[in-house]
């Protein structure tokens, strides 16, 4: 905070970054365990920083409940329960199922079809739809919103992204009957999952694809990367 009181705009500009889509002239100062949202204006004694909010971080770890950690609960583990493994369930691999692999079948690539592409449907858009965007909607940032951040509640159950090994890597909120949104174990904002049929595809902050998820036919969903390498996984429901 003091250094926000003594710089100079061009001091705080230097180490700011402007929030994407935001017409407002609101940027983001980060800190190690804050961020703050600020602007500038002006009146009749010179310009100053106007303080928008505070987003201080928590460094709790995700710690799912046990019923919903495949650690400890092994009907939701790929690794033990065979059924949910792509690797040994042929019919939810996507190298080996056409029907849900986006590569093959046009109708859940978002490459070919416009319907399921947030950079040609702003209503999917973050960027452009600023209701489900946590950048500028509170209501859906688990930074600002404690009930939809489960370090802070812990009675929510997900649903959590895990590693192949079962680590949590991190969340996912909804953000419409369409629309929901990863974040990393530290509520980083890394970007939307938007509905492909059964599928689900990912996209990255700037609306490139990097990702789909299949679901596993009982109580989840296999995550892959766009060449359909399996690298994770969800336990629970998506949308």
């Amino acid at each position: 905070m003091k250094l926000v009181e003594s710089a100079t705009r061009e001091q705080l500009i230097a180490q700011i970054e402007p929030l994407l889509g935001s017409e407002a002239d609101v940027y983001l100062l980060k800190g190690s365990e804050f961020q703050i949202l600020l602007s500038f204006g002006s009146d009749s004694e010179g310009e100053y920083a106007l303080l928008v909010d505070l987003i201080v971080q928590s460094g709790e770890p995700l710690r799912p409940l046990p019923s919903r950690d495949p650690r400890q609960n092994m009907m939701i583990d790929p690794n033990r329960n065979t059924m949910i493994d792509p690797r040994r369930n042929m019919m939810i691999d996507p190298q080996r199922n056409m029907m849900v692999d986006p590569n093959r079948n046009m109708m859940i690539d978002p490459r070919r079809n416009m319907v399921i592409d947030p950079n040609r449907n702003m209503m999917i858009d973050p960027n452009r739809n600023m209701m489900i965007d946590p950048r500028r909607n509170s209501l859906i940032d688990p930074r600002r919103n404690s009930l939809i951040d489960p370090r802070r509640n812990t009675l929510l159950d997900g649903p959590y992204v895990h590693d192949v090994s079962g680590a949590v890597l991190g969340f996912i909120v909804r953000a419409s009957d369409k629309v929901a949104l990863l974040f990393d174990q530290r509520a980083k904002y890394i970007g939307p999952l938007i509905p492909a049929g059964d599928n689900y595809n990912l996209f990255d902050s700037a609306g490139r694809f990097i990702g789909f998820f299949v679901p596993n036919g009982s109580e989840g969903f296999n995550r892959f990367d766009v060449s359909g390498r399996w690298n994770g996984y969800v336990v629970g429901e998506i949308l």
